[in-house]
């Protein structure tokens, strides 16, 4: 019982980003979310960097986000479908069917690839919006770091958690 409510949560929250993610993509107002980003997180961001003598991280991020740049990836599309996939793995992994939980990741890639392209789809008939195969490019890749991120951090937790029961020894 307890977890057929904990899919129910994770499906109304992913439910909830996916139209989130919607929103943005059908959104005439993107720019002003990339004039946040830049202004109220970016400079801000950087500033205290460099006024903690961290000028290499600085050159470091900034060299790192030319380069995505140049690939044509864009940065907001990757770490917007990341968050996606994240709860969609976290839908699957909750899900009553065997299947879905052993191959969450793969699912969550899946259907947030097929969400990403619908969205891309759709952006072709507002005139004030462009698909582009470098946002799909860029969807799949926040959803790939995140399943990657996700099965790291799955097998990080299981280590030590198998670390801490052989130190601790047999139950008695």
């Amino acid at each position: 019982m307890l977890k057929l409510e904990k899919s129910r949560f994770f499906i109304l929250i992913t439910i909830l980003y996916a139209i989130m993610v919607f929103y943005l993509s059908v959104s005439a107002g993107v720019g002003d979310l990339k004039h946040l980003l830049k202004m109220g997180l970016g400079y801000p961001l950087k500033n205290a960097l460099l006024a903690n003598d961290l000028s290499s991280v600085v050159d470091f991020l900034l060299a790192s986000l030319h380069t995505v740049q140049d690939a044509s990836i864009d940065p907001g599309h990757v770490g917007i479908y990341f968050g996606l996939g994240i709860l969609l793995y976290l839908v699957f992994l909750s899900s009553k069917n065997p299947a879905l939980v052993r191959y969450s990741a793969i699912c969550a890639v899946f259907i947030g690839t097929a969400y990403g392209i619908l969205n891309e789809i759709f952006q072709t008939f507002l005139p004030y919006r462009t698909a582009s195969v470098a946002d799909a490019v860029s969807n799949l890749i926040g959803l790939v770091l995140a399943q990657i991120c996700v099965i790291f951090f799955v097998l990080t937790l299981k280590a030590i958690i198998d670390k801490k029961k052989r130190t601790e020894g047999p139950a008695d």
